[in-house]
């Protein structure tokens, strides 16, 4: 942990032009390490925390701003200070660099103004109707566990610098590491960006969404009306709720989250009405209430879902205080 605080301090000094010729080496040095976009990224989220968002987005400015800069680290090259480096690899983080020193988010806003996803290469899609769940491996080898009522698009090969895929619904990801290309899921405007960890999105609509981390490190932006809006960067056992334009940080159980792919479904303090609609996907039912109050009534659950339908309305029933009846794909509560 001190290394790698000395080593985003590191970062900032260069941002700032403080760094002295000593320090200067040393950027060259954590440029080697094979983790350093993802150090790059933390650092771009704590700078954009307190700022304005970004409004003049248009692309020519930006671009005109990145060839300053580059042409600065072309100067620096040449400078009397001569130390080996993979000249590629160099310049392959000077943009992070450059847009940091921009100091105004636009890294995120040229992730979203890159060629739409389906015009890249050819698209392939999973989609998993009411009753159904599925364990989709992508090109990458990452696994994605598919939940009911949920759609994945993803290309069939990854190309270019990212690995970007598209959610709707919910899924568990299990993403395999490399730290030269950032794993990026969109859900509507909202973009979940990884290098290598596992987590869970429930992103359907009209509802909040959910990204809760199991492993690793996560970072959450929304790009809606041309602005970037920085809403979470996540670590093990924390979730980002957002909903209405507004976004709230709080803890999760590592475990549960882990557990979901497993079909454990965890519910604390839920209304009767938000677990039978959870149910409604998983088993492909309907759930309806006698009386107007039931579906309000709240509770503390754990459900296995993999289990015959009439065995987890047992156990729903017993904890809920209710009796119910099934007829085929049915179900009254009373």
């Amino acid at each position: 942990m001190q290394s790698e605080n000395r080593n985003k301090s590191l970062i900032r000094k260069y941002i700032s032009g403080s760094c002295t010729v000593e320090e200067q080496l040393e950027i060259r040095r954590i440029m080697q390490q094979p983790d350093v976009r993802l150090l790059f990224d933390e650092v771009l989220a704590e700078s954009w925390m307190g700022l304005e968002e970004e409004k003049d987005t248009e692309q020519l400015r930006l671009n005109d701003k990145l060839q300053l800069f580059y042409n600065r680290l072309e100067s620096e090259e040449q400078a009397a200070i001569e130390v080996p480096i993979n000249r590629r690899r160099y310049f392959q983080y000077a943009a992070i660099w450059a847009i940091l020193i921009l100091g105004l988010g636009t890294y995120g806003l040229m992730q979203y103004k890159k060629t739409p996803l389906t015009n890249q290469v050819a698209m392939q899609e999973m989609v998993n109707p009411y009753g159904q769940r599925s364990k989709v491996v992508l090109p990458d080898g990452s696994e994605v566990y598919l939940g009911a009522g949920s759609r994945l698009s993803f290309p069939g090969k990854f190309s270019g610098l990212t690995r970007e895929i598209a959610l709707e619904g919910e899924a568990f990801f299990q993403v395999t590491k490399n730290p030269a290309k950032p794993f990026i899921v969109r859900t509507g405007s909202v973009q979940t960006r990884v290098l290598g960890t596992s987590f869970k999105i429930d992103a359907f609509k009209n509802r909040p969404l959910v990204v809760a981390v199991a492993t690793g490190k996560v970072r959450v932006d929304d790009y809606l009306n041309g602005r970037l809006k920085p809403l979470a960067m996540l670590r093990p056992g924390q979730m980002v709720t957002y909903k209405e334009n507004h976004a709230i940080t709080s803890a999760t159980v590592i475990e549960e989250v882990k557990s979901w792919k497993n079909a454990q479904l965890y519910f604390h303090n839920r209304s009767l009405g938000e677990i039978a609609a959870e149910l409604e996907r998983w088993y492909n039912v309907k759930i309806s209430f006698r009386g107007q109050d039931k579906p309000k009534e709240k509770i503390s659950v754990n459900l296995q879902a993999d289990m015959p339908l009439n065995k987890i309305m047992k156990v729903l029933a017993a904890t809920g205080h209710f009796s119910y009846q099934i007829s085929a794909k049915q179900v009254q509560i009373n």
